[in-house]
């Protein structure tokens, strides 16, 4: 049986209403790569970008890669709350910051969701 990660992520991208570029730039990587990935049978990937695409999508590596082993492609029994996708690209944001100015970033932010509420 052949794997196939591209065709499980495409899958589980579209589950969760993200298109191409909005994975690409969750997970840090191009829309050319994400679109090979998906659309190639025997795409070679590095775990480092597998986790990438696993963590803009709100799993594991070794979910995504179980699931695409499988013949059967298995549903979470209990679904997993999908993040809206502002809220991703937010904290997709904030890892890329240094941890001082991430931290400084968030204590800004929920001074500002109080003034709001």
């Amino acid at each position: 049986m052949n794997i196939n990660l591209g065709e499980e992520i495409s899958r589980r991208r579209r589950d969760q209403k993200l298109t191409q570029e909005d994975l690409a730039e969750l997970s840090d990587l191009s829309v050319n790569f994400i679109s090979r990935l998906e659309r190639t049978k025997d795409q070679n990937i590095s775990i480092q970008k597998l986790d990438s695409i696993a963590r803009a999508l709100n799993t594991t590596t070794p979910d995504i890669i179980n699931n695409a082993y499988r013949i059967k492609k298995i549903k979470p029994e209990n679904p997993v709350a999908v993040t809206p996708i502002f809220i991703q690209k937010v904290t997709n944001e904030l890892r890329k910051l240094p941890p001082d100015k991430a931290e400084r970033v968030c204590k800004s932010l929920i001074v500002l969701l109080k003034e709001i509420n």
